[in-house]
């Protein structure tokens, strides 16, 4: 089966989806060396006018996508429907056996939308959705300052890039609108085929005039409609609407009062009433975020020293020393003794030091007590649980087959299972919104690996990821337990459904001997 190639260059491969009004190929661009996977949009058209219009659009596309977060346009040209696409197989649209198709081309970003992260049940971190809310929106700012709306904010059109976690805008509604529509004699536009408005709309995109006039506020009610869902689990549709409150969803949300007053401004029912657009959100979120953070470190004890300085010395009260009739200073032996009279301190009582002292042996010996029973019963409650470690712990694990991994970088030097990877670069996200940036140093071993030694090689299940921070003198050492990325890690990591590999118990606390070695746990066969 030979397959047709659109414009010299692109070499379509398979059929992503289909419509009444447009298909997505996935293919492949023949003139670069490397052949990168692109998107292939058909959109089916009859009038000659139409064509000047879907051309208009593609040129706006091509310049909103000089922005790194939109998928860059690599070309667009129009031809006969009669033409296939596929030699022997029906790709054809419904209802669309006339007229021309109209393909716009597009780099395929390598990733997921953020549809499949938001699970629910499970509320997402706050770190997690501020940087949510900071990527999308550095994204959208770029569309609103060149005079353009997305108008088509959804979570499945957000996706995610794998190897850097970064977000893409796609499917922008104005070309998502024209394609389901033809020219009236007038020369406006009459949509064709009805398709009913997606849940994340802004209440203004229901008014019939809002298309001539989009407003950059419409895309702020539909990002933070995802923020909600996000901290909440829950879809926005099921929370309860006040109209003088507006979206109830806190009750039960563990998030800061700033970012939630952030979050009821872009979901005010009026547009005048949020952002005026996605620039000012991000200025606001980032200055929010930035005494947010200076909040969270004053909690910490500040000690202030004076370079130099000597500690000051305990304040004492002197007595005027008495003087002659010459205004000379009295050397008498009796105004040296008055002088130095206030020097000296007064005894102790004997009976109150005893009485002082054998409490204070009495309480003592009452805490040593208390403290080894409760250390005693601390030993023998932990014995199951030492048990089940140490059988945990000498359970043989399966190894994973290679071919079944993905490549957590972009170079393919590390494999890990698909759901180990898309969680770490969730979390990687989440870091990276509170300064943190964790780095993944390791990933699966072969079991006949010998060089790799560790207290639990889980390392060929897949489900293993060493992580290290931004000093590589800390990689792969015990040091790294003292870096500002493993206590992200220690707090946090639990919620992206890592833990520690290796734990170690001891009277000071739970310890690891490899702070730098985690695994994915969350799902049942990890």
């Amino acid at each position: 089966m030979s397959t047709q190639i659109l414009n010299g260059r692109f070499e379509i491969e398979k059929q992503l989806s289909c419509s009444d009004f447009s298909t997505i190929y996935l293919a492949c661009d023949r003139k670069q060396l490397h052949r990168p996977s692109c998107l292939v949009t058909a959109i089916h058209y009859r009038q000659r006018g139409m064509r000047d219009r879907l051309e208009r659009q593609a040129q706006i596309l091509e310049q909103l996508s000089q922005s790194p977060q939109i998928p860059r346009v690599l070309d667009y040209f129009s031809q006969p429907a009669e033409a296939p696409l596929v030699s022997g197989v029906s790709y054809s649209i419904p209802n669309a056996t006339y007229g021309d198709v109209f393909y716009i081309i597009q780099e395929h970003v390598s990733g997921h939308s953020i549809s499949k992260e938001l699970t629910p049940g499970k509320q997402l971190s706050e770190s997690y959705v501020a940087k949510l809310l900071q990527d999308t929106l550095a994204a959208l700012a770029s569309v609103h300052r060149q005079g353009h709306v997305h108008q088509n904010l959804h979570p499945q059109y957000l996706i995610r890039q794998n190897f850097d976690g970064q977000i893409f805008l796609t499917q922008f509604g104005a070309l998502t609108r024209l394609s389901r529509s033809e020219i009236d004699p007038d020369g406006s536009l009459k949509t064709m085929v009805s398709v009913s408005p997606h849940p994340y709309l802004a209440p203004e995109q229901l008014q019939p005039d809002y298309v001539d006039r989009p407003k950059p506020a419409s895309d702020l009610y539909s990002l933070g409609l995802i923020a909600i869902e996000a901290l909440t689990g829950r879809p926005h549709y099921e929370l309860t609407y006040d109209p003088n409150q507006g979206l109830l969803w806190r009750e039960g949300v563990n998030v800061s009062l700033p970012l939630a007053e952030f979050i009821d401004r872009l979901v005010r029912h009026e547009p005048e009433d949020r952002f005026l657009d996605a620039g000012a959100a991000l200025e606001t979120l980032r200055a929010e975020r930035n005494r947010h953070q200076v909040a969270h470190d004053s909690r910490f004890a500040t000690v202030i020293a004076a370079p130099g300085g000597r500690a000051p010395a305990r304040a004492t009260t002197y007595r005027r020393q008495p003087l002659s009739p010459s205004g000379r200073p009295l050397s008498t032996p009796t105004a040296f003794a008055s002088a130095s009279h206030t020097y000296a301190p007064k005894p102790l009582n004997p009976a109150l030091f005893k009485f002082f002292a054998g409490s204070l042996a009495v309480v003592m010996a009452l805490g040593i007590s208390v403290k080894t029973y409760q250390w005693g019963q601390y030993r023998f409650a932990q014995l199951p649980e030492t048990w089940r470690d140490w059988r945990a712990s000498n359970r043989s694990q399966p190894s994973a087959d290679p071919e079944d991994l993905t490549p957590l970088l972009q170079d393919g030097s590390i494999l890990v299972q698909p759901e180990a990877a898309e969680a770490f670069w969730q979390m990687y996200a989440a870091a990276k919104s509170d300064d943190v940036r964790l780095y993944a140093l390791g990933g699966y071993i072969s079991p006949e690996d010998d060089t790799v030694e560790t207290v639990n090689n889980d390392y060929p299940t897949g489900y293993a990821i060493a992580i290290g921070g931004t000093d590589e003198a800390q990689d792969w050492q015990p040091s790294f337990a003292q870096s500002d990325a493993f206590r992200w890690l220690q707090s946090n990591a639990e919620d992206y459904g890592f833990e520690l590999s290796i734990m170690e118990k001891s009277l000071l606390g739970p310890t690891s001997p490899e702070p730098w070695h985690w695994k994915y746990v969350g799902e049942t066969q990890s």
